[in-house]
């Protein structure tokens, strides 16, 4: 069962769905926070595919697009990376309101991996599991080496391929220490990653994995950022499942 979802926030209402299993009575939801300039959709249909292959395990999940991306209010330009961990964290409280769960595992996907831990951090009492599929870590060091390649705009923000990106935000994700405090949390962490990943090189994930008492790595041959991959994507959300289910 999917059913759309409006938050409303101080700054404007996020927009997503929510996927519940059409039979179990209680179940575990997913949290899912998308990646920079992604959305609740995200590549290739990855979110989707991801939270209807949940439901058929029984498994509830939950996801959003951030202010500024998707369907949600704001413009892109409004969009920083505190200002997404803002929403992700409205988002977790509205989850703890939901009724039936079981209990609350948190995901996010590249810069939304990153987004994911400091929600773990913050919540650690609350988080059951934090699952981190190509957490992009390494943010800050490519936004600093590609700083000269952006195009600057009349109004003073950068062109991004046809979206405003604000200095705000790299000036917000150069001040912020995305390691500091996250081994607070101590509850089973996984981390999954495609060995063709030409965004986020393996050596983010295996820093995580460093960082955290109780974390599995997981890779996949053929995969990108995205996991653009049938076969491999198969096997990520059979893994993801086997994580979450203690299987």
């Amino acid at each position: 069962m999917q059913i759309h979802q409006e938050l409303t926030t101080n700054e404007g209402v996020l927009r997503g769905y929510l996927h519940k299993p059409k039979k179990a009575k209680k179940y575990p939801l997913v949290i899912m926070y998308h990646g920079f300039t992604g959305h609740k959709v995200e590549n290739r249909f990855l979110f989707v595919q991801y939270s209807r292959f949940l439901s058929t395990h029984n498994i509830a999940s939950l996801r959003f697009d951030f202010l500024g991306s998707g369907e949600s209010d704001q413009d892109f330009s409004y969009m920083t990376l505190s200002r997404e961990v803002s929403d992700a964290k409205a988002i977790f409280e509205y989850a703890k309101s939901l009724p039936n769960i079981s209990e609350i595992i948190v995901m996010g996907l590249s810069m939304g991996g990153v987004i994911a831990t400091q929600i773990a951090k913050t919540y650690y009492a609350d988080v059951a599991k934090l699952i981190l599929w190509a957490p992009a870590g390494m943010i800050k060091e490519a936004l600093i080496a590609r700083e000269k390649d952006y195009h600057p705009l009349p109004n003073g923000n950068y062109d991004l391929g046809g979206i405003e990106l604000n200095p705000l935000f790299i000036e917000d994700v150069k001040s912020y220490d995305f390691h500091n405090g996250i081994s607070i949390f101590q509850n089973p962490v996984a981390i999954f990653h495609g060995l063709e990943d030409n965004i986020v090189p393996l050596s983010v994930s295996q820093n995580y994995q460093k960082r955290y008492q109780n974390c599995q790595l997981f890779t996949y041959e053929n995969c990108g950022h995205t996991f653009n991959n049938v076969l491999g994507r198969k096997k990520l959300f059979f893994d993801n499942i086997k994580f979450i289910l203690n299987k």
